[in-house]
């Protein structure tokens, strides 16, 4: 007596992310403002460049000041995410990015805009994103069933690879149509759609009345200890320091190059950046198009990057 299993009943009680109205809402939002934070990061060195003639040390203090936020206050954002509403610090976020980059076209339409105000606006706009991100890590585990936390993240890093490199010719296209200044609105409607999205998502509440009676600083130095004591935690972290740092170096001289010694039009830098952003879909966490759609080459997706989330929503 043989006994068989029918594969398509096997697949049909699988659940699905994509039922997951939570998930939907999260994706979307995610992927509107990964989509327009590529078009800022297109836009503001051809405006630093072009428009202000800004030299190499001063676009290279443009890229530090949009780094050193992540820098300084990581930490501090992920626990005020485990302390306070993870939904509101995105919203708030966002809310901050989108004004702060709105000063931008009215600045220039004032004919006002120097590169002091960019520069604070990169500042702004670098604090601003690290409040939303760390909130939207930890929000992600707890919108989807245990069973679907792996896939989940396999399908947000796709659509991030995706988004980034729409979001890079998008910003050509609209520094093409609309100059510089005022593209950067494309990037202001990213966080508007990003911020509605969140407000839409109905996540559980998670009191955490003995992490609030305790300080932040204790908070932060637990956080520190455990990764500091998990050697793949520890490993983790150094890479993705080190690589940050590395390409906010190269992103720096990249645009410099192609703008001024190659003199390459602000389009043209558009398409090379897209095609670079392409490059990291097609050899990032997996095949993408099935990280996306899904597929059977999803769940093989390595998940480094995701590692922590997972982890902390296991504990």
């Amino acid at each position: 007596m043989t006994s068989s299993i029918d594969p398509s009943s096997s697949l049909a009680t699988r659940p699905s992310l994509w039922r997951q109205r939570n998930f939907r809402r999260y994706l979307t939002g995610q992927a509107a403002s990964v989509t327009g934070s590529s078009i800022s990061t297109m836009v503001i060195p051809v405006l630093a460049v072009l428009e202000l003639d800004a030299t190499t040390a001063e676009v290279a203090w443009l890229t530090f000041l949009g780094q050193l936020p992540p820098a300084l206050l990581a930490l501090h954002a992920g626990a005020l995410a485990d302390r306070h509403s993870k939904r509101k610090q995105m919203i708030t976020g966002d809310l901050i990015s989108a004004a702060a980059l709105t000063s931008v076209p009215v600045a220039a339409a004032l004919d006002r805009l120097s590169l002091g105000q960019l520069m604070v606006v990169a500042a702004v706009q670098g604090a601003a994103g690290v409040l939303h991100d760390a909130a939207a890590i930890s929000l992600l585990p707890s919108l989807v069933d245990r069973s679907l936390i792996q896939r989940s993240n396999s399908r947000v890093g796709g659509l991030f690879a995706v988004a980034a490199t729409a979001g890079s010719n998008l910003g050509a296209a609209l520094t093409a149509l609309l100059g510089p200044a005022r593209a950067l609105l494309g990037d202001v409607l990213s966080y508007l759609v990003s911020a509605w999205c969140t407000a839409r998502i109905q996540a559980p509440k998670s009191p955490r009345s003995a992490a609030e009676s305790r300080r932040l600083h204790t908070e932060i130095g637990e956080g520190l200890r455990y990764v500091h004591g998990d050697h793949r935690l520890r490993t983790l972290t150094l890479v993705n320091a080190t690589t940050s740092a590395a390409l906010a170096l190269l992103n720096t001289l990249w645009a410099l190059y192609l703008l001024r010694s190659l003199a390459m039009s602000a389009t043209a830098l558009g398409v090379v950046l897209g095609l670079g952003a392409l490059g990291a879909a097609a050899g990032g966490p997996g095949p993408w198009p099935g990280a996306v759609i899904g597929g059977p080459a999803a769940g093989r997706a390595p998940l480094a990057p995701y590692l922590l989330p997972a982890h902390q929503h296991s504990r």
